[in-house]
């Protein structure tokens, strides 16, 4: 009689939470993309395993003869129309992002440039005093970017001229039927 008891409550759960409505993510566009004589760009949000957005993937068609540079110190992330402060990617210390130092990323003339970025405002990190967490690298993951207006300011050199594109897509969450 136990059994059939647990068995029914078991059974019950899992009807339930099959019941249980789930948020899925979209991006409107699924990429942007952005355009002038300098170069080409475009921008994709990323889950990286989740089941929302967390990062963007980044990449630059150089359209010209010369080489251009990414300026990571001017370019910034937008949303709903604002900028909120810059992005941080994998090899990016953290003394460049608060002296402003971060090295730009060359474009090699004709070539395409890809980086995955996450914005620095939404970065997640773990509660100070978590004694599970021994290294300062496993310490801070790409955030969930939040509904709206998601983009980047992207500015971009070639020798000395700024060549300067907004790009932004929208990203909304709905229940899932």
């Amino acid at each position: 009689m136990g059994k059939k008891v647990a068995l029914s409550i078991i059974s019950i759960l899992f009807v339930c939470t099959g019941c249980v409505p789930s948020t899925v993510w979209r991006s409107t566009p699924i990429v942007q993309n952005a355009e002038n004589e300098y170069y080409e760009a475009q921008l994709e949000p990323l889950t990286r395993g989740h089941k929302f957005f967390v990062s963007f993937r980044l990449s630059v068609t150089n359209r010209t003869h010369k080489n251009l540079e990414i300026d990571w110190n001017m370019t910034r992330y937008i949303h709903n129309g604002r900028t909120r402060g810059g992005f941080v990617f994998k090899g990016i210390k953290p003394e460049d992002i608060g002296g402003s130092t971060i090295p730009p990323d060359a474009i090699l003339a004709g070539v395409t440039f890809s980086k995955v970025i996450s914005p620095f405002k939404m970065l997640a990190r773990p509660p100070l005093r978590d004694p599970h967490v021994e290294s300062t690298e496993s310490t801070i993951y790409p955030g969930i970017l939040p509904t709206g207006e998601n983009g980047i300011l992207l500015v971009i050199r070639q020798n000395g001229k700024e060549v300067v594109e907004r790009i932004t897509l929208t990203i909304v969450s709905q229940q899932a039927r």
